[in-house]
């Protein structure tokens, strides 16, 4: 039996690391005890929210008979969390930072109007008042909206969050690969045993054989209080049973990282048939008919209300750029969109005429000379943004999507990037959420996680998502991030 070579390994270099990466913290999976924590948050402060409003609202006008008020309150929290649960609030959460869980919370709710609506209007009988429903709307906009941004918070604690102890068996070329592809953070010194033969090195098991736990790598990882065995490739199904069983004792779990299957634009799941199990791979929600076609609606609807909205603003940005200097007021300028395809994205003109003559396509940089007056004052403002309503309406882009890049530039990163031409699986965006984690104006260096971001948001896309970046650029707006 060859004997396995035990390392002790420290965090790779990120010039190591194969793809983007990020400086941002990934969204929190739930797990089920914190799931339950939310549950009874939520439904104390919806009960009180309930309970508040009915006081306001029966101290200035006619108090209903109180079961009907008990009723209609019962329901309306029950609709309240039965929306949080088929927005999966309860399952992650999109939420970077403490404010980002109040975007959320405040967009769930806003659209969890309308099913109590429908009920109540179905159903009279059960309806409570429409002064008491709107008022329990603000105050659990309030206290829901600040309770689960101060469970975000403590969430974020480190005393809630502890590093992963792993130890990773294989081949060597494996063993590393499976650790630069895990991205652990920073300071982890997970366990590596590299091994010629996974099968010899376990042997073989019987049941109730505890010859495993003698094993050197083993009970090193035992020391090491390691909570996960991490094997990069299947084991002997005849020995996976007293494997998992030895490892059950020490509250260890067991998984494989084979060396193909990583996080890509696709969901696996595990499904068996007859004896053999299959591995299924599916479309993201994303890339979907449905919400395809969902997304294009949102678009429309909302992209045209925006355009009516802000047409007199639009109308003074062109007669300002017509006023200061010759040339034309929009600048159209090749972009790549869904698919790969070109596009021309459309911009109040910001520059001069002459701007890339003489040095060609850059990257845009902070206090651009070639920016003229007005157009400082516009890109200041995002103003020269808003022709792109337009390219929505045509569907060339979308509100919320990844930021689309010049073709030179496309090519660039796709030779840095292997994962780079999955944010062309959706339309791109006018804002998205890397354009909301991160600053307008970016250096070269932080293309690996804007990308990241990208890949997220399309790994993660729902209605909802959608609905709250855009609320959060609106709020973002009004009161201008500057950068």
């Amino acid at each position: 039996m060859s004997t396995p070579v035990i390392v002790q390994s420290q965090q790779p270099e990120p010039s190591q690391q194969v793809g983007a990466s990020s400086k941002t913290p990934a969204p929190a999976s739930y797990s089920r005890g914190w799931a339950i924590a939310l549950f009874l948050v939520d439904l104390s402060l919806f009960v009180f929210s309930a309970f508040v409003a009915n006081i306001v609202a029966n101290h200035a006008w006619q108090t209903p008979t109180p079961s009907k008020v008990m009723l209609g309150d019962a329901i309306m929290v029950t609709l309240w969390i039965l929306w949080f649960q088929v927005l999966g609030l309860y399952r992650k959460t999109y939420g970077f930072r403490m404010r980002d869980e109040l975007y959320y919370t405040v967009t769930a709710l806003s659209l969890g109007v309308l099913p109590q609506l429908v009920v109540f209007t179905i159903v009279p009988a059960i309806s409570t008042s429409r002064v008491g429903a709107l008022l329990a709307l603000a105050l659990s906009i309030v206290f829901v909206g600040a309770g689960r941004t101060f469970m975000h918070g403590i969430q974020q604690l480190r005393i809630f969050r502890r590093d992963p102890r792993i130890a990773i068996v294989g081949t060597g070329t494996r063993v590393r690969e499976a650790l630069e592809s895990l991205d652990l953070n920073d300071g982890v010194a997970p366990l590596l045993v590299e091994v010629d033969d996974i099968d010899e090195t376990l042997g073989t098991l019987e049941p109730g054989d505890r010859s495993f736990e003698k094993l050197e790598w083993f009970n090193r990882a035992v020391a090491s209080r390691c909570d996960s065995l991490i094997f990069t490739e299947m084991v002997n199904p005849q020995v996976l049973p007293q494997l998992l069983d030895v490892a059950a004792r020490y509250h260890m779990r067991v998984a494989f990282a084979p060396p193909r299957i990583k996080r890509h634009s696709f969901s696996l799941s595990l499904e068996t048939k007859g004896n053999q199990a299959l591995i299924v791979a599916t479309q993201l929600n994303a890339c979907t008919p449905v919400a395809r076609l969902t997304k294009r609606m949102l678009d429309i609807v909302v992209g045209t209300v925006a355009l009516i909205v802000f047409s007199p603003v639009m109308l003074v940005c062109a007669i300002a750029v017509f006023l200061e200097s010759d040339g034309p007021i929009l600048f159209r300028q090749e972009r790549v969109g869904m698919d790969g395809k070109p596009f021309n994205m459309l911009k109040f003109r910001s520059m001069r005429v002459d701007a890339e003559s003489e040095v060609g396509a850059i990257w845009v940089q902070e206090n651009d000379d070639r920016r003229t007056r007005v157009g400082a004052v516009i890109r200041r403002m995002s103003f020269d943004e808003l022709p792109q309503l337009f390219n929505v309406l045509r569907g060339d882009m979308s509100l919320v999507g990844p930021r689309p890049e010049r073709p030179v530039f496309v090519g660039t990163f796709r030779r840095m990037f292997s994962r780079y031409d999955e944010r062309h699986l959706v339309r791109p965006g006018i804002t998205g959420l890397s354009q909301i984690q991160m600053r307008r104006l970016l250096k070269t260096s932080d293309v690996g996680e804007k990308l990241d971001l990208d890949l997220r948001y399309v790994e993660q896309w729902s209605i909802l998502l959608d609905i709250s970046l855009m609320f959060k650029t609106a709020v973002e707006f009004l009161f201008h991030r500057a950068g």
